[in-house]
């Protein structure tokens, strides 16, 4: 479903449901934009929906949302049993090379993933690091900050180079270049520098970039502006 404005379209998504819709996927906050749906606005979209019609959210980002407006679907869950949320590790709480999520949603539909779902989809080391994870509140805290100030120290250094970008609601920022993403991607790489090309998402313009450590984030300006220069 295309995007408005950048922005999930939940309006033309709750539009096209037909009868032989059964699954919606929603990223909150999306992914590759940085954008995130309000409560009110994701609570209206919920209302009245088809009893057979599960949605699916992703909250993959959810714990880096500033804004007050927004808030996990956790709190929906008691009045829609058809919703099922998901959350990973692998953001926050920097274990992604585990590949180790969860999900909430009713009994029902738990059940029903239960009797399809792999014996051994997750390994109990994962699950271990997992639950550990979760009681490391000083990890998370010392994240969350330094996430906010690599947020503040990027949204200054793309200022000084004159690159317009997207508020977001997660670690990373989708940012547009006078060059074709592919291009400042390559660029970069020979360089040293990783950031992701987004003609594969529909923006052949734009590159993304994730926060990392204050010299990490000076080093991909740095770079980032020697790119931009020789193509002038």
């Amino acid at each position: 479903m295309p995007l408005k404005e950048l922005a999930v379209d939940l309006k033309a998504i709750r539009d096209s449901i037909g009868p032989k819709t059964k699954l919606i996927f929603i990223a909150n906050p999306n992914n590759p934009t940085g954008f995130a749906l309000f409560k009110e606005d994701l609570a209206y979209f919920l209302r009245d929906l088809p009893d057979d019609l599960v949605v699916v959210l992703d909250e993959a980002y959810i714990e880096f949302v500033t804004d007050h407006r927004v808030t996990s679907a956790l709190k929906l869950l008691d009045m829609h049993p058809h919703l099922l949320v998901l959350r990973t590790f692998s953001k926050l709480y920097g274990l992604a090379g585990l590949r180790i999520g969860c999900g909430f949603s009713s009994e029902k539909i738990i059940d029903y993933m239960n009797r399809v779902r792999q014996p051994f989809n997750a390994n109990a080391l994962a699950q271990a690091a997992a639950l550990a994870a979760l009681e490391d509140h000083e990890f998370v805290a010392d994240t969350l900050e330094l996430v906010r100030e690599g947020l503040a120290q990027l949204t200054k250094g793309l200022g000084s180079l004159g690159l317009s970008y997207f508020p977001t609601q997660t670690n990373f920022f989708l940012i547009k270049t006078p060059l074709a993403g592919k291009t400042v991607y390559e660029r970069m790489l020979r360089r040293g520098v990783i950031v992701r090309a987004m003609d594969s998402f529909g923006f052949p313009d734009y590159i993304r970039i994730n926060v990392g450590l204050p010299e990490e984030n000076e080093r991909f300006l740095n770079t980032l502006k020697e790119v931009l220069e020789i193509s002038k």
